[in-house]
Parts: structure tokens; C-alpha cells; sequence
């Protein structure tokens, strides 16, 4: 007899074959199958040969909430309910979390059929330290949320793992230059496990300046070495180095670019920060 519960299963990122045995077992298994959209997760069940294939119900972004109390209900009732998303595991930079943690709360049970992550292939193909990393997904858009969170991972002394879409990779790898420095160590990862899979290797700059002039396709993850905190400047050295910089006859420009050469931060830093000190 199946135990009733949530079943949150990894799916293939973009090879097949990568499925396990025990997620195949699952998605023959389930009673229903919560998944983001019914023509993709009907694509890898008609691959598996999923027949008789289960009912699916549609939990993505705009509906994951109102799924919620349908979904605690057939467990409620005895179901075993499978999670898949598009590619990937639920929950991480995908829909999941919300009912994973009302699942959670109502008492029921949750269980985890480990699969393949974007975030950690890339990760470990990168060539960067990846024995401490920090999970970033997708960064804000715009506005003062994506600057606060670009200046915390110009701090982060962790590995910064991000995702990102082809049609911003350009202005991201910008901002990120800006706020990290374009000496910043990075890798990027796209097409995963696909037949076009390619990581380019290379300083923020470098990699800034080599996609700007080509068309990127397929989703990208973003590597990030982390910041050395140990070569960082005070703000307070930072400003006096500014400030002897323009004494020997150096304009502000450059005063900022001799000075963010040395002192482990941005460009864009440096300059913001001497704009604080002149306002004060």
C-alpha cells in the first residue's frame, strides 16, 4: 500500500537520461502529479512510458497558493502526490516552497527523490572553490533591492551561485562587473547536460565583454569566486587613499581607478563612496 504524502522529485535539466530509477518509479506510482507546466512534464512521462499517466495539476507561479488546500486534501485523503518542475529540483528558484512548507506545517509527510540541480553541475564544472558557496538563484530586476544585493555579494567571501535568463545575461554581467570589479574571477554555465553545453571561464570583465558581442541561447548559471576579504580596505583607507591620489594632481577618475586597482572593491564602490563623503 502507498503511503500517503508529498513526493518532491528531481527531473533531467535538459539530457533525459539523467532521470533516476527511483523518480521513474515515482511518477508511475503517483496518484496525481503537481507540475509547472502539463506539456513539458507530459513529454518526460510519454519518454518514461508512463501508462496509465496521472492526473496532473498545474502548480506553477500564478497558482501554486490556490493549489495548495487541493493538494493537502488528497493527502489528507490517502493520496501520494509526485512535484516535479519544468527541470530540476521544486522549490530551488522554482514553485514548491510555498506548499512544501504548508505540507510541512499540517503535519504530513514529505519525502525527497534527489536529482540533477543547474545550480550545483555548474558549480562543481566551474573550476572555482566550491567547498563553501552561497545560493543566490535570480537577482532582482532593478530598483534599490538588486543594488543592495549586488553590493552583499561584492562582500561575500562565499562562492555565489546565480541564474539568469539570455536576454539580461548582458546587463547582469555589467552590473556585476560594476559592483564586484571586472578583475573578479567567474565562470558561466549554459545548456547543461544538452548537446550545446558550454562553460566559458574568465574574469567579469572578460566574460562581460565576450557575450555582449553574440546572441546567447538556453538558461545560464552564473559562478562567482568570492571576495578576499583579507585584500579589502576600510572605507576609512579607501578615502584617505582618495584623497592623497588627488594631492599628487589626479582627477577624480582616476583617483577611483588607481584606487580600486588596490583596494579589493569596484570601481562603482569606490565612487559611491567618495560621493558619501563629499555630501557629508
Amino acid at each position: 500500500m502507498k503511503k500517503p504524502g508529498l513526493v518532491l522529485v528531481g527531473t533531467p535539466i535538459g539530457n533525459l537520461d539523467d532521470i533516476s530509477f527511483r523518480a521513474i518509479k515515482e511518477l508511475q506510482g503517483a496518484d496525481a502529479i503537481c507540475c509547472e507546466d502539463t506539456r513539458r512534464t507530459g513529454k518526460l512521462l510519454a519518454h518514461l512510458q508512463c501508462s496509465p499517466r496521472p492526473p496532473l495539476i498545474v502548480v506553477n507561479e500564478h497558482t501554486e497558493k490556490q493549489q495548495c488546500e487541493i493538494v493537502i486534501s488528497k493527502i489528507q485523503n490517502g493520496s501520494r502526490l509526485v512535484m516535479v518542475t519544468d527541470a530540476g529540483m521544486p522549490a530551488i528558484s522554482d514553485p514548491g516552497e510555498f506548499i512544501v512548507s504548508q505540507v510541512a506545517q499540517a503535519g504530513l509527510s514529505i519525502e525527497v527523490v534527489p536529482g540533477p540541480s543547474a545550480g550545483i553541475a555548474a558549480l562543481v564544472g566551474s573550476g572555482i572553490p566550491s567547498r563553501r558557496y552561497f545560493f543566490e538563484g535570480f537577482l532582482p530586476r532593478k530598483g534599490a533591492e538588486r543594488t543592495n544585493r549586488l553590493q552583499e555579494l561584492a562582500r561575500s567571501s562565499h562562492t555565489v551561485v546565480l541564474f539568469e535568463s539570455p536576454r539580461r545575461i548582458s546587463k547582469t554581467l555589467k552590473d556585476l562587473s560594476e559592483y564586484l570589479g571586472e578583475n573578479r574571477r567567474a565562470a558561466i554555465a549554459r545548456e547543461l547536460t544538452k548537446i550545446h553545453e558550454e562553460y566559458l571561464r574568465g574574469t567579469l570583465g572578460q566574460l562581460a565583454q565576450s557575450l555582449s558581442a553574440k546572441e546567447v541561447r538556453g538558461e545560464i548559471v552564473i559562478i562567482l569566486e568570492g571576495s578576499n576579504q583579507k585584500e579589502l580596505m576600510s572605507t576609512e583607507e579607501i578615502l584617505s587613499a582618495l584623497n592623497e591620489a588627488k594631492k599628487h594632481g589626479l582627477s577624480t577618475r582616476d583617483a577611483v581607478r588607481e584606487v580600486a586597482s588596490v583596494s579589493g572593491i569596484s570601481k562603482k564602490q569606490v565612487y559611491e563612496l567618495y560621493l558619501s563623503s563629499t555630501r557629508n
